[in-house]
């Protein structure tokens, strides 16, 4: 049996990593993290909140479909990528692109269909009729 997930090409701190979130990637990472990955980005209010670094790593160790790569190695890929003056947030942006590619966040065609279907697209920049304060 094949996963009919697709394969994201990231170059991450020298490393080339190919990384694709199946079915049983999904089960591993949420293995190791001891939770769900939508937990990673919530906190106990219901915020979003910007995941620890390791968890990070864990996503993209287990998502990675590159033979031979450690975790250690992506411990020094994270140096080398922080050296070369990118953030945690960067980071974050590549799981969250994986995570979208993965279809975990919902699909943009499902909004679109739910706009369509409801009739009610509402937009910041629609105008509002006035309103007097003597009605």
């Amino acid at each position: 049996m094949t996963s009919k997930a697709t394969t994201m090409k990231v170059s991450f701190g020298g490393l080339q990593l190919d990384l694709r979130l199946g079915a049983r990637d999904i089960v591993r990472v949420e293995r190791r993290l001891n939770e769900s990955m939508v937990n990673m980005f919530v906190s106990s209010e219901g915020g979003m909140k910007l995941p620890p670094a390791n968890k990070l790593l864990i996503v993209l160790q287990e998502a990675n479909q590159t033979h031979g790569v450690s975790d250690d190695d992506l411990i020094e890929a994270f140096d080398k990528f922080l050296s070369a003056g990118k953030t945690p947030m960067d980071l974050m942006k590549i799981v969250q692109d994986l995570l979208d590619q993965a279809g975990f966040l919902g699909s943009k065609t499902e909004a679109t269909k739910t706009e369509k279907v409801s009739g009610n697209v509402v937009s910041l920049d629609t105008p509002t009729e006035p309103t007097s304060d003597l009605d």
